[in-house]
């Protein structure tokens, strides 16, 4: 009776301090990186905030939020944006332009928003966009 009890004891153990091979994955596999972006224009030296960002699909059919640290200033990162995604055939259809400016793109049947801020920190910036299909 004492050894089923250990064996029983034992099993519970080994089984509560093991985790599956989805467990430990799930984290790695699911954290958004700059790859899944395509050919989306970005500024050199933008870094990918990560734990802010969700991101579904790669490539030109890229869906969600992505919230990048920008090496510019605000004012900088904005005319980078208004410049840059015409040229990738994207639409301005709307834009305000202050402390937190707002540009907003069409392509095909896909929109883009990006909000831009200063960060504070030195001359970067900060900005967030959200790629979606239109409509939706």
């Amino acid at each position: 009776m004492k050894k089923l009890l250990l064996l029983l004891a034992a099993a519970l153990l080994t089984a509560c301090g093991t985790t599956s091979p989805s467990d430990t994955s799930a984290d790695n596999g699911q954290r958004p990186t700059m790859e899944q972006l395509g050919r989306m224009p970005l500024p050199v030296g933008t870094k990918l905030r990560t734990g802010e960002s969700l991101i579904f699909g790669v490539g030109e059919g890229w869906l969600g939020r992505a919230v990048f640290e920008l090496p510019n200033d605000a004012n900088a990162s904005y005319n980078f944006f208004a410049e840059q995604l015409p040229r990738q055939g994207w639409t301005m259809i709307a834009s305000v332009r202050g402390k937190k400016s707002l540009l907003v793109f069409t392509r095909a049947d896909r929109a883009a928003t990006i909000e831009v801020e200063d960060s504070g920190l030195f001359s970067a910036s900060l900005a967030s966009m959200t790629v979606s299909p239109v409509g939706s």
